[in-house]
């Protein structure tokens, strides 16, 4: 099931709070199991995690502030943007990820070119924002604060990811 944040509903998010807009947000699809060589690359418990590295709440909350939807170009590019907000990510790093995300990863979680434009895209906007390493917040200190006052906080601007997204 695609889900997208359109305009009317980014209006009326950045008045919530995040635990409220997580709630809203991903009770309108169910998670699947992640396969286990994504949780090998991309979870925080793994000890060969990749840097961007992020629990699957914190990574939902991240979509969430992005304005991102959970298509597989919305998750490409919220991938990338953790990858590329960390800055111990290297060009080594892209690499191994890109080759699983390529060759390895099960379908639905393989990557199109599309997928890989939106990486980009994604990590080029992470390098970007004034907040680094966003993927080691702890987002429960900011359950009770609005989506709008975290955007500020962080230096998130939806208008800069919805012109990445017309890409």
């Amino acid at each position: 099931m695609a889900f997208d944040l359109d305009e009317d509903f980014q209006l009326d998010i950045v008045q919530i709070n995040l635990k409220q807009a997580h709630s809203i947000v991903f009770k309108l699809y169910d998670k699947q199991k992640i396969p286990f060589v994504i949780w090998l690359l991309e979870n925080p418990n793994s000890l060969l995690a990749l840097p961007g590295k992020i629990n699957l709440r914190h990574h939902d909350y991240i979509h969430i502030l992005l304005g991102r939807g959970i298509s597989p170009q919305d998750e490409a590019f919220v991938i990338g943007f953790t990858m590329g907000n960390d800055l111990k990510t290297n060009q080594l790093h892209l690499f191994i990820y890109q080759l699983f995300a390529k060759f390895i990863y099960p379908d639905p979680y393989k990557f199109s070119k599309l997928d890989f434009m939106n990486f980009n895209l994604g990590f080029i906007y992470g390098r970007k924002i004034k907040t680094k390493q966003i993927n080691e917040i702890n987002f429960e200190r900011y359950q009770n604060e609005s989506i709008g006052f975290l955007r500020d906080l962080f230096g998130i601007n939806t208008d800069e990811t919805k012109l990445m997204r017309e890409y």
